[in-house]
């Protein structure tokens, strides 16, 4: 694989590999009857929730960590927002050649695959030190505090699935998204925007229109390392976060997005979506992605919706357990209160989505840091590095896709069953899991066909 070709595959994600020692569907069949044993073991053995009561367990003395003085963190600010206006500025200004610009590396790979991963194990960093929060606050210091009530969109956190469902658009759908000239008037006008959100209404609005932190921050939720209500760090069990901390309505529908947009990127390898885009190019192949994308979208969603929808009926009349807030009784509550068992299923498809591209072109950012614009510098003497194309094999990649991928629903299973026996006797709590469970099984399957075939 030469650097161009490296590179070209930033703008549609990572193809599967076939070279485990099962098919495809036997690796679909085999997860499946795992998720159906588990479900069947956690039934019998699992009566009480747990994780809320783990969640009060102090793995700490009463302090919580130590964290760096305050002149450390400006400092990684200062560096990360450097190195963002690096990317933006070498997408608009460098050379406009996928191979030579640091661009789409930065972004296909250090910050949309990079980012989520490090949250999901080191916790809620990324708005201590993240570009747009950054600039947020700088822009929101001089202005006036009003009591101007902000738009119901805003509110509610449904305008954060906006840039993130653009993103998929231009990985996924977009027949020139690796190109750094998009990429970089694309980044610029997106912090434009956050930056006009900030100043007209304050840093917290422009924290729930900015998707791509509140996607990060979701799935920091998984992390053994937390923040308390008064900001001071905290480690606990992974897991806890995500079983405390309730999902909003628009945070279900953003894990939802980004789900469709993974299964859409596996649908277009197949032998169907070959026939369906043959022949076309340009403009004409990407609405036709645009299409397939938004069909993809609406399965995934529309699965998961009828699972919650046929769950909340088999609840309907069930009087909830003494201190349970009666959420989950319609299918809209249940499917917010169960919401957050997607988190490791977004987190195992995003291991499994992009674990060779991190791994493999990932080494490209370190060569392409030392000449960001293309114009043949060598600042760190990294320019002349071999890329190392054979750091992990075929087989090992396909092990982690389909590892990540049973391990994220299995443990989704978890999260539910445990949040099922906090509002339900067992009985009901078992039988309230039924419709989710066949989406799971279904999501399994599916995925690692789509992954590994």
């Amino acid at each position: 694989m030469t650097a161009v070709d490296a590179v070209v595959v930033f703008a549609h994600g990572v193809g599967g590999r076939t070279d485990l020692p099962l098919s495809a569907w036997q690796a679909g069949w085999s997860a499946a009857v795992a998720m159906v044993l588990s479900f069947a073991a956690l039934g019998l053995l699992w009566h009480r929730p747990l994780l809320v009561g783990l969640s009060a367990r102090r793995l700490l003395p009463r302090g919580g960590l130590e964290v760096p003085a305050r002149w450390t963190t400006v400092l990684v600010r200062l560096a990360v927002l450097g190195l963002f206006v690096v990317v933006v500025t070498a997408g608009i200004f460098g050379a406009d050649d996928v191979s030579a610009n640091l661009s789409p590396v930065a972004i296909y790979v250090a910050f949309w695959v990079g980012i989520p991963l490090l949250s999901a194990l080191f916790g809620p960093f990324w708005r201590s030190v993240g570009p747009w929060d950054t600039l947020s606050r700088l822009v929101a210091r001089g202005r006036h505090s009003d009591s101007e009530e902000l738009p119901v969109a805003v509110v509610g956190g449904w305008t954060a699935l906006v840039p993130v469902g653009g993103f998929l658009w231009l990985e996924l759908v977009y027949h020139d998204g690796a190109r750094p000239r998009i990429l970089g008037w694309t980044a610029l006008a997106y912090t434009v925007v956050i930056l006009a959100v900030a100043r007209r209404w304050g840093t917290e609005a422009a924290r729930r229109v900015e998707g791509f932190g509140v996607l990060i921050d979701l799935l920091a939720r998984l992390a053994p390392f937390g923040r308390r209500p008064d900001g001071r760090w905290t480690l606990r069990l992974p897991l806890v976060g995500a079983a405390v901390e309730p999902l909003r309505p628009s945070e279900v529908g953003l894990v939802l997005l980004v789900l469709g947009g993974t299964a859409f990127d596996g649908v277009s390898r197949t032998s169907f979506w070959g026939e369906v885009s043959s022949g076309r190019g340009g403009w004409e192949a990407t609405v036709v992605g645009t299409v397939g994308l938004l069909w993809v979208i609406v399965v995934v969603g529309t699965a998961y919706h009828l699972a919650s929808r046929l769950g909340g009926r088999l609840t309907r009349d069930v009087s909830p357990k003494a201190g349970d807030d009666g959420r989950g009784s319609g299918s809209g509550e249940f499917a917010v209160r169960f919401g957050h068992s997607l988190l490791p299923i977004l987190l195992g498809y995003h291991v499994a989505h992009y674990f060779s591209l991190l791994v493999l072109e990932g080494q490209l950012f370190r060569v392409l840091l030392s000449d960001p614009y293309g114009r043949g510098w060598d600042l760190f003497g990294t320019v002349a590095d071999p890329v190392n194309w054979t750091l992990v094999s075929p087989t090992t990649v396909g092990w982690v896709q389909l590892g990540s991928i049973v391990a994220g629903h299995l443990t989704g299973v978890l999260l539910a069953h445990d949040r099922s026996v906090e509002s339900w006797e067992p009985a009901t709590a078992l039988r309230s899991q039924y419709p989710m469970l066949a989406v799971m099984v279904a999501y399994t399957a599916f995925g690692l066909v789509l992954m590994t075939g």
